[in-house]
């Protein structure tokens, strides 16, 4: 009997970002994308992930997720990150990978706002 796919698995190629260095992120077409178990959910309140590695797509200072960096993401970054009312925004807007968000993650966001326009 051939085995076949349900939640929470999958037969095909997880399409890792880069096997030979191990790194084992997923790459955006992987089908082990919100394939999990359909009761947990990722930080984006999609079906949780296969694997270790949450798959994300965010850029870096898109704390709103609307593709766009803007003044927009610099009051999210004030009200969600500096008045810690969020967790979920130490992985668009630690800018400078300190594990805390501050005024100068504030600094280079807008830096890198005026820098594009």
């Amino acid at each position: 009997m051939e085995p076949e796919p349900g939640i929470g698995l999958i037969y095909e190629n997880p399409l890792f970002l880069n096997i030979n260095q191990l790194d084992l992120n997923l790459t955006e077409n992987s089908p082990c994308i919100n394939t999990g178990d359909p009761s947990e959910f990722d930080f984006d309140n999609s079906i949780r992930d296969i694997g270790a590695l949450i798959f994300q797509s965010l850029v870096l200072g898109d704390c709103s997720q609307d593709s766009t960096v803007n003044v927009i993401d610099i009051i999210f970054i004030i009200n969600n990150c500096i008045f810690n009312n969020e967790e979920i925004c130490y992985d668009c807007a630690d800018f400078d990978e300190n594990n805390i968000i501050n005024i100068l993650d504030v600094v280079y966001i807008v830096n890198m706002i005026l820098e594009r326009n």
